[in-house]
């Protein structure tokens, strides 16, 4: 391939290519080894979409697309989940065939294996469905939802999968409807957390505050003894907490920390441009120190346009402060104006863990 242009008018300069296809090919092939190394469930995906179109021309790939299309959809969900939420314990779904006729109830229970039945792939959409339902009551939250209150329990199943669901295409959504939320949302107080967790959601705290702290719970509670019903009222008081937070209007920032018995954390606004400019970098370092040290977690946000600002307050005083940084994360997030009004901003968080805590999972 020869490229001709003139440089100055006057000189012309050429430049040849001597790229076969197959220098290409490799090229293109060593790049999609290594796209699909680094994202394995975005081969299972291309292996669905594969066996779907060999499918049409031979049942034999049945098997094939329903395994790599339900691993693919729900491991993608998995991946983007584990990066909002630190510690969570959940693995990956791996389907597997078996012949249910020569297994027993025991050899499932004891290997913590889970059975679902699937259809042909002429009934794809509630496989996904099924599964994805299935998946999340056995595993999401496990050690939190031991010990949380069966309406909880169900609500948080439910708007998980449904959020797992939601951008799958239409059809999807409206079998999830028709086989799990029609049912369940008959009952009040789902009914009433789902609409919460939504509201949490949108303004992007759904995953980053209320599952990790809910994850956090888990890790304290699990295997000891405890107050299921102080547990119970705990997780209420957390979830009206963070849905206050999310309906407030902008500017309307004063909130109290969370101090209940498992769940401890602040929650703090940082970067507001009229304080960046004025008072700069130390009114925030001394708020930061005057958090109360007993406040397990600090949740730290503020516009993406602040984020050097926001970084470099936290280097300033983390160890002063005795934090170290957990995670952070930019997401979009639709907050209230000061009418009340929606509107769409770019969200910038860090979380900072007290370093009392040395070892929180294993």
């Amino acid at each position: 391939m020869t490229i001709k242009f003139s440089l100055f008018d006057n000189l012309n300069m050429n430049f040849n290519f001597n790229i076969s296809v197959w220098t290409l090919s490799t090229f293109t092939l060593i790049g999609l080894i290594v796209y699909f190394v680094k994202n394995p469930e975005k081969f299972e995906k291309f292996i669905a979409l594969l066996a779907k179109f060999f499918n049409f021309l031979t049942n034999k790939f049945d098997k094939t697309y329903i395994k790599f299309d339900l691993q693919g959809k729900i491991n993608d969900y998995l991946k983007i989940v584990s990066k909002k939420v630190k510690h969570i314990d959940v693995e990956k779904i791996n389907i597997k065939w078996i012949d249910v006729e020569n297994q027993t109830r025991e050899n499932f229970i004891k290997d913590g294996k889970l059975i679902i039945r699937l259809h042909k792939s002429d009934n794809q959409n509630r496989n996904i469905v099924n599964a994805s339902m299935a998946f999340i009551s056995h595993f999401f939250l496990k050690k939190a939802k031991s010990y949380i209150a069966k309406y909880q329990r169900e609500s948080l199943d439910l708007y998980t999968c449904y959020d797992l669901l939601k951008n799958e295409k239409s059809e999807i959504l409206d079998q999830f409807v028709q086989d799990f939320m029609k049912e369940k949302m008959q009952n009040g107080k789902i009914a009433d957390l789902f609409e919460k967790y939504d509201d949490i959601n949108k303004v992007g705290i759904f995953y980053p505050i209320l599952v990790q702290e809910l994850t956090f719970l888990g890790e304290k509670v699990f295997g000891k003894k405890r107050d299921d019903q102080k547990i119970y009222e705990e997780v209420r008081q957390l979830i009206i907490y963070l849905n206050n937070y999310a309906n407030r209007k902008f500017k309307e920032d004063s909130i109290n920390d969370f101090n209940g018995q498992y769940c401890k954390f602040a929650i703090r606004i940082i970067g507001k441009q009229y304080k960046v400019v004025t008072d700069g970098e130390r009114i925030y370092i001394n708020n930061l120190d005057k958090i109360n040290s007993g406040n397990e977690t600090i949740y730290l946000i503020g516009n993406i346009s602040n984020k050097p600002f926001i970084k470099s307050v936290v280097e300033k005083c983390k160890n002063k402060i005795k934090y170290s940084i957990l995670t952070e994360e930019t997401y979009s997030a639709i907050i209230k104006d000061t009418e009340g009004n929606d509107y769409n901003v770019n969200s910038y968080l860090v979380i900072l863990r007290s370093n009392k805590i040395a070892v929180y999972h294993r």
